[in-house]
Order: structure tokens, then sequence, then C-alpha cells
């Protein structure tokens, strides 16, 4: 198996990269999606317009537009994973467990890969988190689901590597002397850690000296802006009345849950939850509070879940270069303006950010190792920019340990350099 070709894929909660190794020589990413700005860059969605067809990355957004946003529009649905109360969906009469969902969207990645390669390749090399959930029950089952959603692409020797590890791998290739690193890798889904001693050597497990991760990173810093101020203008604060009821009730959490989260958001469309959204516009105490659960199906039937995100996700990375930014979203029947500081955005985030930072201290502690043990301090993914999270790391190992490369290449340079050997 050595000499043949393996596929290495970052399947990643907003983005997925494909590399290989074959004939004894790494090939870098490959150009999967020639509609995105960066073709090796392929946004993890899948569109579908009816049960009968689907559309992939760039093209996904582009027919969900054509289909003036009709249809069934997927994404973050990786974070679905370790969830086992979430089997899957319905798209007409089709079912689609979670596990055919993702194995869908992995075969894409395999079949344009095999074309750009010109061969059948049946090995494979998949990133995860260190820790798909906290729960050790729930993980095991997310890499089982993965798993089945690699054999579903038509793989047959599947082999997971720790996304922190591949990173570790990826900067491994350009040292010359001994260290020992800490790699924090910062995703859509997921703030992953390894503690490592590596150099200019063979690797060998024992070299690892500790790995632990959370399934917070990047969506959960976008859903508190929808949690915390934007979700009122969809009706998060409504009292109603059911028919016939006396007690006034308040929209109730799940469906608060839904709206908060992107990846959860597109089940608002599910039938049970937009009738149960239909009764609770009838009974609602107030017009103004009629209007806003008129703006909450606006969101869903005219499809601008996505959009609307996407203009929070700008917002966030504003608050990385200043400490204000505005939110305009001028959809007819959407219009919404807020302004958000940095300092209120920082406070909202204090909570995940403690949750990560114990993972890290976790990964520390396993290799019985304090902050002037580690030698370099290596940062990678789009979230690892937001300014509380770098200074953090700064105010713990000193800036002058800090350093970062690519931040949506690293993984995927290290997934390549672990199938160059075989890792079990």
């Amino acid at each position: 198996m050595s000499n043949e070709t393996r596929l290495a894929i970052d399947f990643g909660t907003t983005n997925s990269l494909v590399g290989a190794w074959k004939n004894g020589q790494r090939v870098e990413a490959l150009p999967l999606d020639t509609k995105a700005s960066d073709p090796t860059l392929m946004r993890t969605l899948l569109f579908f317009p009816h049960q009968d067809a689907c559309f992939y990355g760039a093209d996904a957004i582009d027919k969900f537009l054509e289909h003036e946003m009709e249809g069934r529009l997927f994404r973050s649905f990786k974070s679905h994973l370790p969830n086992q109360n979430y089997l899957g969906t319905v798209i007409d009469n089709r079912i689609l467990p979670l596990e055919k969902l993702v194995g869908i969207f992995l075969l894409e990645l395999k079949k344009r890969a095999e074309t750009i390669l010109q061969e059948d390749i049946q090995n494979v090399v998949i990133g995860r988190p260190a820790r798909y959930s906290l729960d050790p029950v729930a993980d095991g089952f997310a890499i089982h689901r993965m798993n089945k959603a690699a054999e579903f692409a038509g793989f047959k020797n599947i082999e997971f590597v720790p996304e922190p590890l591949a990173a570790a791998f990826d900067y491994r290739r350009n040292l010359t002397h001994e260290k020992t690193v800490l790699i924090g890798d910062f995703g859509g889904g997921t703030s992953d850690f390894t503690l490592i001693r590596i150099g200019p050597y063979e690797f060998h497990k024992e070299h690892v000296l500790g790995i632990d991760g959370c399934p917070l990173a990047g969506d959960a810093l976008d859903s508190l802006f929808m949690s915390q101020r934007l979700n009122e203008f969809f009706g998060a604060n409504s009292k109603y009345k059911v028919a016939l009821g006396k007690n006034w009730m308040t929209m109730p959490l799940s469906i608060m849950e839904c709206l908060n989260k992107p990846a959860h958001i597109v089940h608002l469309k599910e039938k049970n939850t937009y009738e149960f959204i239909q009764n609770v516009k009838k009974g609602v105490a107030t017009e103004n509070e009629r209007q806003n659960i008129e703006r909450l199906f606006n969101l869903i039937e005219d499809q601008q879940i996505f959009s609307f995100f996407e203009h929070i996700e700008k917002v966030k990375r504003r608050l990385s270069e200043r400490s204000l930014a505005e939110f305009e979203f001028n959809y007819p029947g959407l219009e919404i303006s807020a302004t958000f500081l940095r300092e209120e955005f920082e406070k909202w985030a204090q909570p995940t950010k403690e949750k990560i930072f114990s993972s890290m201290e976790e990964c520390l502690r396993q290799g019985q190792a304090s902050a002037k043990d580690v030698d370099l301090v290596y940062l990678t993914g789009g979230s690892a920019q937001v300014p509380m999270i770098r200074n953090e790391f700064e105010s713990r190992f000193g800036r002058e340990k800090l350093t970062s490369q690519s931040h949506f290449h690293s993984v995927l340079s290290g997934l390549i350099e672990s199938a160059s050997f075989n890792m079990k």
C-alpha cells in the first residue's frame, strides 16, 4: 500500500481541501473548485434544489441563488456528527442519514481528485478534530459515522489523523533542530491542540506528548452575535398563547437554538417546526412581536439564512481589526442594523474562550509541561486571528514564541505528509 496513491482530505466545517501522496511525491492542494476565488478551497456546502440533484461548494451558492433560494442548502453539517439525536434529514421524500449526507460530499471530493490525478483511488487519510465532543461516547460515535461516510464515498483503506497532529507534521517539515511545540488549530467547528516533541528526524508516536480539543471555534463565536443581540429581531423574546390557552408562554429555547447556530438553522424549515412557529405568530401579544415572527418567516421562506450568517462572519472579521463594527442587512422585509463593539463581543465570548483554553491546559497536563517548557506555539486556522484568542496566547507564552503559517493549508499539508508513512 505504501506505493499506492493516498488522498489526503481536510474535511472542514467551513472549507475542505484535498491533496495526495502519489508515486513517492507530495501532490499539494488540488484545484477542486474552479468557481471559487481560491480553487483549492472548496466550501463545505451542499445544495439540493430537489431530491434528485445536488450541487457543491461555490456552485452550491450559485445554484441556490439561481433557484431563487428554493431548495435545501446545508452548511456546517460536520458539526452534527457527535449528536446521537440527529439522524439526518428528509428532502422531499428522500431520507438522508447524516452519514450519507457527509458521504455524498466526500464522494464529490474523491471524484474531482480522481479526475485531476487520472486514476481511481481507494486509500485516504482524513483529518479529524482532536475531539468531536467532550463526551468520549459521542466522540467515538462521530468517528464511526465518518468511517461510514468514507466507505459510502468508495474508500477501502481509511485512516483518521487528528488535525492538530497534521498541523505539527506540516511545521516539522521546515525544522532544523528539535523543539517542543504546542500546535493550536482553530477551525469552524473545533479548537484542537497537540503538544509534540519534533525535529528533523523520523516521527514516532511517542513524540506526541499531549492531544486535546473542544467542539467550539469559529461557528460558536458567530452564533454569539445572533444569540446575544440579533435573535430579538426574530421573536426570541416573544410572548404568545396557544389556541384556547390561558397562560402566556415565551418562544421555546429549542427554536432559538436552531436560529442561533449556523448548523441548525436550516431545520427551522422542517414541517413540524415551521407549523409551530406559525401557531406562535397567531398567538403573540403585540404587533411588534408579530412583525418579529414575520421577519423570521421571511428569513426562512426567502432562504436568507446563509447570507445572514455570512454578514455575521464579516462583522466578526472586522472586529479583529477594529474596536467597532456595523451590521447591515438590507434584504426587503429583513432590514436590520446593529452596532457591535469588540469589548462586548469578548465579554460574550468569555465562556467559550475559557473552554477552549481549558482544552489547551489539558493538553499541557498530558505532556507534564508548563508554558516555559514550550519552545514554540504554532497557530493555524482562521479563528486563531481573533484578537482575544491571540492575545491570550501572547499573555501565557510571550509574543516571541508565537508563529503561524497558511491558515487554511497547514492541516492539509500535514495530512499529505502523514499519507507518506503508515500511522497505524
